[in-house]
């Protein structure tokens, strides 16, 4: 599916791309879990690789970028297993569709993700660069970003989404939180997880409503409700996609 994902994005001149992947059907694939760091230099780190025999996204984002001049993808998806809800951090290179799907997302042209080391964390991860080769000109109707860690979620949205001339915008995104609290649901009081949020149509209304977010935290456990402002530190990582849905008349 990387290859496909890619193949698509080089065709159309895209440096990157935001995909939703609700609905996708996947055959057997790999995925790991958050977990405890085994060393001293990390504040997290991953499970053991895990395999699931298929399933059909209900859920999901990927963020398609670069590591090492080729395409690599960043995603967190969310499924059910006989009745069980799964969400994890899956390994793109293990991902095969296995019946035709068809996903939606962003290409993005003008600015793109490439995996960068980073010696605040000592991950690789993505970082936003400027690609003006595949800038075509115009008023930008769209924006990427990444947070560092302790840098709230809410309130970093809600910053961004100022420098977008809407009155509405979508947010998607991918990375970790070191805890949150929701508006209409229980904490998640663990210091490690995976998150995504994947919000079409967000009203600003002179900010940003609370974003929904899907997470799972270092024991498994599920969580999933809107974001408080000042209870979503990042983690490690989170990376965004704003993008315009209606401009100001």
């Amino acid at each position: 599916m990387l290859d496909a994902l890619g193949s698509w994005a080089g065709r159309n001149g895209y440096s990157s791309a935001v995909f939703d992947l609700t609905g996708l059907e996947l055959g057997p694939f790999d995925y790991v879990m958050p977990d405890r760091a085994t060393d001293d230099r990390h504040v997290a780190w991953y499970s053991d690789t895990r395999s699931s025999g298929g399933a059909c996204m209900s859920d999901g984002v990927a963020i398609l970028g670069h590591r090492n001049g080729h395409w690599f993808a960043h995603i967190h998806a969310f499924w059910e297993d006989a009745g069980t809800g799964h969400l994890a951090h899956l390994l793109p290179d293990t991902l095969v569709a296995s019946t035709c799907s068809r996903i939606s997302g962003y290409g993005l042209k003008g600015a793109k993700f490439e995996v960068a080391p980073d010696p605040e964390t000592e991950f690789s991860l993505f970082r936003v660069k400027p690609d003006a080769a595949s800038w075509t000109g115009g008023e930008p109707n769209a924006l990427i970003a990444t947070l560092a860690p302790f840098e709230d979620l809410q309130r970093s949205v809600e910053d961004l989404s100022s420098k977008l001339n809407a009155d509405t915008c979508a947010v998607y995104g991918v990375g970790s939180l070191a805890g949150a609290r929701f508006a209409e649901a229980p904490p998640m009081t663990a210091l490690i997880s995976e998150i995504f949020v994947n919000s079409p149509d967000l009203p600003k209304k002179g900010r940003v409503s609370n974003l929904p977010v899907r997470a799972v935290d270092l024991d498994g456990g599920l969580h999933e409700g809107r974001i408080l402002a000042g209870e979503g530190p990042t983690l490690i990582t989170c990376e965004l996609l704003l993008i315009r849905t209606v401009a100001p008349a």
